[in-house]
């Protein structure tokens, strides 16, 4: 329940924020709630597999390293989506073709 709270902070931020006034604040705060959502998400699934009630160091490191590696692989996937759709996004670049009607009209 408190990782679900804490991820839920920066939505309420964001409905303050205009994004044409403070596009600068707005996308920071933005990229801080999207990471607060990931680490919620790795966090709930790296517990959920675990049974708390027989808590020992090999179950406390077999958690952190459940924790890492699903951190790292989520981040490395994130990363490679966003440098893919940015490619692309680059040499698609779909606005050319509105300009290039505006110009004609």
């Amino acid at each position: 329940i408190g990782a679900i709270f804490a991820a839920t902070d920066s939505v309420c931020t964001l409905q303050v924020l205009n994004q044409d006034e403070t596009p600068l604040l707005y996308s920071l705060v933005f990229g801080e709630g999207v990471v607060n959502d990931a680490t919620s998400v790795v966090l709930f699934n790296a517990i959920q597999s675990f049974d708390l009630d027989r808590l020992n160091p090999s179950i406390a490191v077999h958690f952190l390293g459940n924790f890492l590696y699903l951190f790292i692989a989520s981040t490395l996937l994130g990363v490679l989506t966003g440098l893919l759709s940015a490619y692309v996004i680059k040499k698609l670049y779909i606005g050319s073709l509105f300009i290039v009607k505006l110009k004609s009209c």
